[in-house]
């Protein structure tokens, strides 16, 4: 792991993709990666630790683990783009992945990391996510300052240009193509005691992929794992928790019809925005994958 005074690289993080995770395609399910990336990508916690110092992984990673029982941290946004060699190398199960996470930019109560996932054989990019965590008061659930030092160690960051990060669409005037209902699973529930933020991109793919079968969109039909994932956008509003009923409204992106918009809601409550963009396929594409 690299000084914090140097970049805050983290390259020293290594995984594999087993068979195991991809859907009956031979894909790599968008939850599946953000889940991991999340968990590879956890060591940029690290960087948040007022020992941070301690060279030994090992007191450093159970120094973390006492400092989440009383911390707590939230996704607000983040921002997934796949290269083409995504779709090439991630067929290939057991392929073995390096993740790399940056600190870009330290804020009052939040900072924007990115990390990267790399083929650990031909050194190729894989897929970037950008993300926004927020600082969280236990007790209250409500954004809290970043501690004295963390600003202090970081100066060099919290002078920055603040990083552009997923805003808000306005959907009002809209009347969705598609509704689908979701009840929030057990299993759908992180150390948070909230929905995490990997189960609202599962949510919303199954929305996309049940509307396409129906014929809710106009370009977007059928199979929609004949669909590769180009790019993912979450936007997190509010929490959602176990044995909630969910309501998942999607439309068309009336300026770019491979772009489908979701809004997830709890009654009237606003729970999250996604927008997933996907390569739209040629039909020898599509009956190439029909083999």
């Amino acid at each position: 792991m690299t000084s914090a005074v140097e970049d805050m690289a983290v390259k020293a993080t290594k995984g594999r993709i087993y068979p195991w995770d991809f859907d009956r395609k031979g894909k790599l399910p968008v939850w599946t990666l953000l889940n991991r990336m999340e968990y590879l990508g956890s060591s940029q916690r690290l960087f948040f630790k007022a020992d941070n110092d301690n060279k030994d992984i090992k007191q450093a990673i159970a120094s973390l683990k006492q400092a989440m029982a009383y911390e707590m941290r939230f996704v607000r946004c983040q921002s997934v783009q796949f290269s083409p060699a995504f779709s090439e190398l991630m067929e290939f199960p057991g392929r073995a992945i390096r993740v790399e996470a940056k600190v870009i930019f330290v804020g009052k109560t939040s900072w924007v990391y990115e990390t990267k996932i790399l083929d650990r054989t031909t050194e190729r990019e894989l897929a970037t996510r950008h993300v926004q965590t927020v600082n969280i008061d236990k007790k209250t659930r409500r954004p809290k300052p970043l501690p004295d030092w963390v600003m202090e160690r970081y100066s060099h960051l919290t002078s920055r240009p603040r990083p552009t990060t997923v805003q808000p669409f306005d959907l009002s005037d809209a009347e969705p193509a598609f509704v689908y209902p979701v009840t929030v699973a057990p299993s759908d529930i992180d150390a948070n005691m909230h929905t995490n933020q990997s189960q609202y991109a599962r949510y919303c793919f199954n929305c996309a992929a049940t509307g396409a079968k129906k014929g809710a969109y106009s370009i977007i039909s059928g199979d929609l794992l004949d669909y590769d994932v180009i790019s993912v956008d979450l936007l997190y509003q509010k929490e959602s928790r176990e044995g909630e009923s969910l309501c998942v409204e999607s439309w068309e992106d009336t300026k770019e019809p491979d772009t489908l918009k979701f809004q997830v809601k709890r009654g009237e409550d606003n729970i999250l925005q996604c927008k997933m963009r996907f390569r739209i396929p040629s039909v020898p594409d599509i009956e190439k994958a029909k083999l």
